[in-house]
């Protein structure tokens, strides 16, 4: 799920990062070169210039007011730095641990305390006595939290109706039959090609897993390398998303696709490793806003079940690599940690699952 207005966006802010954007458009080469870095997830190209605070907003009554809870609330986004963000009646408090000159920030008026020993870090914001209205924290570079303000005291904008989507989805996930497995990988293909692209698939997702020895550090690797390696493709979109855009075929031979091929590229590198990673379809609604601000668009994403704990991962969204539409160019872009073991509080900001289902790609190879 993406908007078309955010191209030019993406694009300069990919440039003024310092991003590679190749002039010849070739296709570019998958890369193993390195894992990502906690740098590279301190970084993104997502923009929000048309998300704005006002305290002329209406306050809610309490019973309307979005994440309404009684006393301390928590999300957590990056386990691996320990990424943290508590709202307590009036403050608002991110911890963590991040390298070099990181410094997050509230675009809600308030004071605000950041203190830093060795690699940890607390931030905490006092919001302005009385405030009403929205406004984001930043986890991480150009990353964000929506926070609501009402008269003072801070609430996530949570949305219980897609927690509960996302819970049921979770429970009631279907295991999609072969035949429709099949169109995942390559347009009517035979048993021979089939073999052929999931051989390739096999041989990328144990280069990626190279040397790691759990699951959680390998779907982490699957979700980092998909991210990096697979760019937004516009072209694609504008026509309407051809089936064949969704494929892993498709998609090792041209680096590019749109939300449903970031999922499928994860949950097939994923069955290789043993892993078990499910296909959520659903709704999503981008540009750091929520449900009740924006009119949501058809979106995809992954979940596993790990040591009994749901991991959400939507790689698509970490992801700022963007195929350009017109001249097909390829602009790389930043990785980003959110939506890879984002809580399930969080994730309700923004994506509401239908429903959600498993493809045993290697079964194909058994019939």
């Amino acid at each position: 799920m993406r908007k078309k207005h955010l191209l030019a966006v993406l694009l300069a802010a990919a440039l003024l990062a310092g991003c590679n954007r190749p002039s010849d458009g070739k296709i570019p080469e998958f890369s193993f070169s390195s894992q990502i870095t906690e740098s590279s997830f301190e970084s993104s190209s997502q923009d929000v210039s048309d998300v704005s605070t006002s305290e002329s907003e209406a306050s809610l009554p309490d019973e309307e007011i979005p994440g309404k809870i009684e006393g301390e609330y928590k999300i957590i986004l990056d386990p691996i730095n320990e990424r943290t963000v508590i709202c307590d009646k009036n403050k608002v408090i991110l911890t963590g641990r991040a390298s070099g000159g990181f410094e997050p920030a509230l675009s809600i008026p308030h004071t605000e305390e950041y203190t830093r020993s060795g690699d940890k870090f607390t931030y905490t914001a006092v919001i302005k006595d009385g405030y009403t209205g929205y406004g984001n924290l930043t986890v991480f570079q150009k990353c964000y939290v929506r926070i609501y303000a009402n008269k003072g005291e801070a609430v996530f904008v949570e949305n219980a109706e897609s927690l509960e989507g996302n819970q049921k989805a979770v429970q009631n996930a279907i295991v999609q039959p072969l035949s429709q497995v099949s169109e995942y990988i390559a347009i009517n293909a035979d048993k021979e090609k089939i073999a052929e692209v999931l051989g390739k698939i096999t041989e990328i997702s144990n280069k990626i897993c190279e040397g790691l020895t759990n699951d959680y550090d390998k779907l982490r690797a699957i979700s980092n390398w998909v991210s990096a390696n697979i760019y937004y493709d516009y072209a694609a979109f504008d026509a309407g998303v051809p089936a064949d855009t969704l494929t892993l075929d498709y998609m090792l031979k041209t680096s590019s696709s749109v939300c449903g091929g970031y999922s499928n590229m994860t949950s097939a590198l994923a069955a290789v490793q043993g892993i078990k990673v499910y296909n959520v379809h659903g709704s999503a609604v981008n540009n750091h806003l929520t449900f009740g601000e924006r009119q949501p668009e058809y979106h995809e994403w992954n979940f596993a079940v790990l040591d009994g704990r749901i991991i959400w991962v939507d790689a698509g969204w970490n992801s700022h690599c963007v195929r350009y539409a017109d001249s097909r160019r390829y602009v790389s872009g930043e990785v980003t940690a959110k939506y890879f073991d984002i809580s399930a509080e969080a994730l309700s900001q923004n994506h509401r699952a239908k429903y959600a289902e498993y493809r045993d790609y290697f079964a194909l190879l058994e019939e």
